[in-house]
């Protein structure tokens, strides 16, 4: 069981080896005027006193891998330094090789440095190896990585044990489904339970319409409707498509112009540098002169000397911004380069969007109008069989039996295969279920066993996804296991459970990195003991995992880790940090 769950941290089988962060950099980020802190693989430990700025490192961590959501602010303008425009958040991640295979194959160098900048204003952007990168392009590397900062089981911000430990049982096992990601599974059966009772109340309806003969106009005229309705579908989604083709050429067309600025920007600065250069060359040449004329006139060796100087900083002003130049040079060349490339690929969008129609304006993204479109056809397909005879059924009405008959007979074989996909659904719902929980009950009992406790993990309800709960036992001091509530458990006993499931949850996904954050807030020193000994014994288990630990206290433990000391002097933050290897 432990061999599983370390082959889903990437330990065991994995496809490349896991990476580690070498660094995290912060730049006015709240308290963090100019912070590096230096981490190593293994266990970290985060340790300063209250509003020192511990949590603000990994909160720069999360914000710079990507994270937008923070319960610091409602807005990442509002973590920048007060009185700066900009923070700039740098983690520094380990790209190696190590027996010649490195964590991303396709990036050569030993580091990949992901880059944040966050503006007053609001604006944000990320780089990767002083690359700009798309935040959807970061997301995937990141990925690829295992990492995703947005997983509260990744990184559990401060704060987060105590509200899963707050939430009632049905609320904890959805919170688990969404931190495994099987979220999506519950949708889908409650999405097919949902299709289910919508055949259902369909097939009720063709049988009334069955037995009232007396509806069959009606019947005929909702069908009329459902075609007139149809084609105007089938009319706006050829709107759409055209629409989304020339989007596509307006937003080519949008960053075109942005990296044409870009370059123009850069010609007036390479023009600039080039006519002080010429300045600074006339200046060198007058000199030179001065001094041949001052050797024959018999001048003084200080104004020798002082002519020497002014020819020495000439020179050197000279050859500075003839090294701007040349550098500049190598830019515009890159520029004029994409700007190539964006126009060949306007010119085949706008090509291609002319075979469609003529030129539409619109100022949406193309995804708004991809998504229109898709929502568009969902309506289509949702619609079912249209009769294209609709209108002179309507005036048919004879036939209506016969007609609804059959309608009543697809009904009936539709509600039996939209029970068939919930059981299946609702099996797979379950059995995914099932499999998490002996996976990390295992861990669970041996967190708890490490503190001299015991429990259990067991989910309640599974024939109904509403009602399932997710129920966590455990007993302490030869207690027996029982359900963990305010009735039976102390607060430090429940915060004590709860982070031996989050902890063995860890362990089912796969991330090359942990965090934790202030885990002992409000533990009395007994409970502190224990939760310390768990995550030690959860650090150690997996040592191919970097963890990082925040306390306000000295964790009591005395080698195998690297110790990071955060200060605050006059309301910035200060980072010293050494590795204790005993």
């Amino acid at each position: 069981m432990e061999r599983l769950a370390r082959a889903r941290l990437g330990q065991v089988g994995a496809e490349a080896r896991p990476t580690h962060i070498r660094e995290v950099i912060l730049e006015n980020f709240m308290s963090h005027e100019y912070s590096r802190i230096r981490l190593e693989p293994g266990l970290n430990v985060i340790t300063g006193p209250n509003g020192s700025g511990k949590s603000s490192i990994l909160l720069g961590l999360s914000v710079a891998l990507g994270q937008t959501y923070t319960e610091r602010g409602q807005r990442l303008s509002d973590l920048i330094r007060r009185g700066k425009e900009a923070a700039r958040l740098t983690v520094v991640l380990d790209n190696s090789p190590v027996d010649g295979e490195r964590p991303v194959s396709s990036i050569k160098s030993d580091e990949i440095t992901v880059t944040r900048f966050i503006k007053r204003s609001g604006e944000y952007w990320h780089y990767v190896n002083n690359r700009f990168t798309p935040k959807a392009e970061l997301e995937e590397l990141l990925r690829r990585l295992g990492i995703n900062p947005n997983n509260a089981l990744i990184i559990m911000h401060q704060n987060m044990i105590e509200n899963f430990a707050a939430r009632d049982n049905v609320e904890k096992l959805r919170a688990m489904e969404d931190a495994v990601g099987l979220s999506h599974l519950r949708e889908r059966l409650l999405e097919a339970e949902s299709r289910l009772n919508s055949l259902r109340s369909e097939e009720a309806s063709v049988k009334r319409l069955l037995s009232e003969a007396g509806e069959a106009v009606e019947y005929w005229r909702r069908e009329l409707q459902k075609l007139q309705h149809l084609k105007e579908l089938e009319e706006r989604r050829k709107s759409l498509e055209l629409e989304y083709a020339w989007s596509l050429v307006h937003q080519v067309g949008r960053s075109l112009e942005r990296r044409r600025l870009v370059l123009e920007r850069m010609l007036r600065e390479k023009a600039r540098l080039e006519e002080e250069a010429a300045a600074y060359g006339v200046e060198a040449t007058s000199l030179r002169e001065r001094i041949r004329q001052s050797l024959y006139v018999s001048a003084s060796p200080e104004e020798i000397l002082e002519a020497v100087d002014l020819l020495v900083k000439a020179a050197v002003e000279e050859g500075v911004r003839r090294y701007r130049v040349s550098s500049l040079e190598r830019e515009v060349s890159e520029a004029q380069s994409e700007i190539n490339s964006l126009l060949r690929e306007f010119e085949e969008r706008r090509a291609s969007a002319f075979e469609k129609g003529e030129e539409v304006a619109t100022e949406r993204e193309p995804s708004a109008v991809l998504e229109d479109l898709k929502l568009t056809a969902l309506e289509i397909a949702s619609l079912g069989k249209v009769i294209p005879d609709a209108e002179t059924m309507y005036f048919l009405a004879d036939s209506r039996f016969r007609e609804v008959e059959l309608r009543a007979r697809q009904v009936e074989e539709n509600v039996k295969r939209a029970i068939e996909e919930v059981e299946k659904r609702r099996q797979i719902w379950r059995d995914k279920l099932r499999e998490i929980i002996d996976d990390i009950n295992p861990v669970y009992q041996r967190l708890l066993e490490a503190v001299g406790g015991r429990g259990l993990i067991r989910i309640r309800g599974l024939d109904d996804p509403v009602t399932a709960s997710l129920e966590l036992m455990a007993g302490f001091r030869g207690m027996e296991p029982m359900i963990v509530d305010a009735h039976t458990h102390s607060g430090g006993e429940r915060v004590v459970a709860t982070i031996a499931f989050l902890l063995a949850l860890q362990s089912y996904v796969k991330s090359p990195i942990r965090a934790v954050d202030e885990f002992d807030v409000h533990l009395d020193p007994l409970n502190r003991e224990m939760v310390t000994k768990m995550l030690v014994e959860i650090a150690r288990s997996y040592p191919s995992t970097q963890f990082l630990f925040i306390t306000p206290g000295r964790l009591p433990i005395t080698d195998g880790f690297n110790l990071i000391i955060v200060q605050n002097v006059s309301g910035s933050s200060f980072v010293t940090s050494s590795v204790d290897d005993g």
